[in-house]
């Protein structure tokens, strides 16, 4: 499992804490840094100079994971106002509709050039009561909402999703029919005796990095 596809998030972390651990892995492995994840909490705390920052001391790609979701129009005056920022990947929630989508990647072009935008999915914290209480979707009905989601983000030629290892193999089979292909983000990543003793956090759906992998994931949030 080469560090290049891994994704560590920073989230839970203070500054100090955030800023220990990446000094940490650079002196060990100092050739094959993972990305770094800045959460909403994080970004709203210190800002977009934190992104600067943290890319140019640690040498490390950053996953601005900002999940926007609003108008069309704020959503890209949004992304144009993070212009020059050095990201990897920029998250925004597919539910957001195909004209959202469609402002966003207009955004990203102009101020992000070097960005890949990524569509949310559904959040790995919701369960099967969260999907029948929010949308009236019955469990039996998730993949195919699912399915919804993951054709917009085809049709809308976005770089990639962000998904639970539970939908990966039915986007892969979405890629194959409309001959397009997707980086596949997956978070609720969990070693495998997290997952024996019940320790997901606020996770429902995840799954053990070497089966993330198998699975077809392209890179791991842990």
């Amino acid at each position: 499992m080469g560090l290049n596809k891994i994704i560590v998030a920073l989230d839970n972390m203070k500054l100090e804490e955030a800023q220990s651990f990446l000094s940490k892995l650079q002196k060990e492995v100092p050739n094959e840094m993972p990305m770094a994840k800045i959460g909403l909490e994080m970004f709203l705390k210190h800002g977009p100079q934190l992104v600067r920052d943290i890319h140019e001391k640690y040498k490390t790609p950053i996953f601005l994971d900002l999940k926007l979701h609003d108008i069309p129009n704020t959503v890209h005056k949004a992304i144009l106002s993070l212009e020059g920022l050095p990201v990897k990947f920029l998250t925004i929630h597919l539910s957001g509709g195909k004209k959202m989508i469609e402002k966003a990647i207009e955004a990203q072009k102009v101020a992000l050039p070097n960005t890949d935008l990524l569509g949310v999915s559904f959040l790995t914290s919701l369960g099967t009561e969260d999907f029948d209480q929010i949308w009236g979707v019955n469990p039996e009905e998730v993949p195919a909402a699912f399915k919804r989601l993951i054709n917009l983000a085809l049709e809308s030629d976005l770089a990639g999703v962000v998904s639970s290892v539970n939908e990966v193999k039915l986007i892969k089979t979405l890629e194959n029919r409309s001959n397009k292909s997707l980086i596949k983000v997956t978070p609720g990543i969990r070693f495998e005796d997290e997952i024996k003793d019940g320790q997901l956090g606020d996770q429902k759906r995840v799954a053990s990095p070497s089966e993330a992998f198998k699975t077809g994931s392209s890179y791991l949030v842990i």
